[in-house]
């Protein structure tokens, strides 16, 4: 065979275009994740959402093997951080804490551009029941003392709640009650609400019973929702027509590869079942909960159905 200059220079092309595609193939199918990750956090710092996300970050730091880092997007009752989600691309680089109702309220806004069930959830891992808090100064010592007085000033008594969410939850709770009140919209989040009623600047705030446990030196509870008391509020009643639960977990952009979401879900479910994390939940007035993200999903679309959505 002859051999030429050409034939030696189409050869050491060839193995270089060979080269190149498996540096290619071998890069498309690398491990996941390779960077940082991005947590969004869509209420202020302080918050339970914030609290959330501070719990899990060095475990899913230590599962998935690189930083998470904490970001706030906070405004429109989660709405301003769930929208950057949506926009962000589905690589699983970029995730986001979620609050259910919350995620689900706030799609129903004017001008809003996702809808709940648009993205990837990948686990839940905590609930609440509601509560009724009052700052420590305040004269209502008892719910029937607060009613009573709401019932002689229709209207006068302001109680303040997290956006759209807090007014359905509050408005359930007002009807049960037979009482009105007026309404006053945090877009920040609990982590705004706290010195509102720590400067006794509302007469009352409506959010997760977990606040009242954190935050007992600056409030208290007057009544929490569902079945039964918390055991972090002892000697605090509970009204069981009143079905406001709060649920927290995380979730990924809409169209997130199933294998990114399987690992996300593996490294949430290791870090949320942490015996620390899951002795603070229980300390503070949380359900702790694993989930697939089959469940997270069905648990999101059984809430939607539950409002009519």
């Amino acid at each position: 065979m002859k051999i030429t200059l050409n034939s030696i220079i189409k050869g050491f092309a060839a193995s270089v275009v060979g080269v190149s595609m498996l540096f290619t193939a071998n890069s498309a199918f690398a491990a996941f994740p390779e960077n940082d990750i991005t947590l969004i956090v869509p209420y202020s710092p302080g918050g339970g959402s914030d609290q959330m996300a501070r719990r899990l970050q060095p475990g899913l730091e230590k599962a998935l093997g690189v930083t998470v880092r904490i970001v706030y997007k906070t405004g429109g009752g989660g709405a301003v951080g769930f929208t950057e989600l949506h926009s962000s691309k589905p690589d699983g680089y970029t995730i986001s804490n979620v609050v259910v109702p919350n995620v689900i309220i706030s799609s129903q806004g004017d001008g809003i551009g996702y809808k709940a069930d648009d993205f990837s959830y990948f686990g839940m891992t905590e609930s609440a029941v509601g509560a009724l808090m009052v700052p420590k100064d305040s004269p209502y010592k008892t719910l029937d003392e607060f009613v009573a007085f709401a019932k002689d000033n229709p209207g006068r008594l302001t109680v303040a709640g997290v956006g759209g969410t807090g007014a359905a939850n509050w408005g359930d709770m007002a009807e049960i009650l037979g009482i009105q009140t007026t309404y006053v919209p945090v877009s920040g989040g609990v982590g705004d609400m706290m010195p509102m009623l720590a400067g006794s600047h509302v007469d009352a705030g409506m959010t997760a019973s977990n606040h009242a446990v954190k935050n007992s030196s600056i409030v208290d509870a007057l009544v929490v929702a569902g079945p039964s008391e918390v055991g972090a509020l002892p000697g605090v009643p509970n009204e069981p027509q009143w079905g406001y639960v709060t649920t927290w977990g995380l979730m990924a952009p809409p169209g997130t590869p199933a294998d990114v979401i399987a690992t996300l879900n593996a490294a949430l479910n290791e870090a949320a079942s942490a015996p620390e994390v899951r002795e603070a939940l229980i300390k503070n007035g949380y359900n702790p909960m694993i989930q697939t993200p089959a469940e997270a999903t069905a648990y999101v679309k059984a809430e939607m159905a539950r409002r009519g959505m």
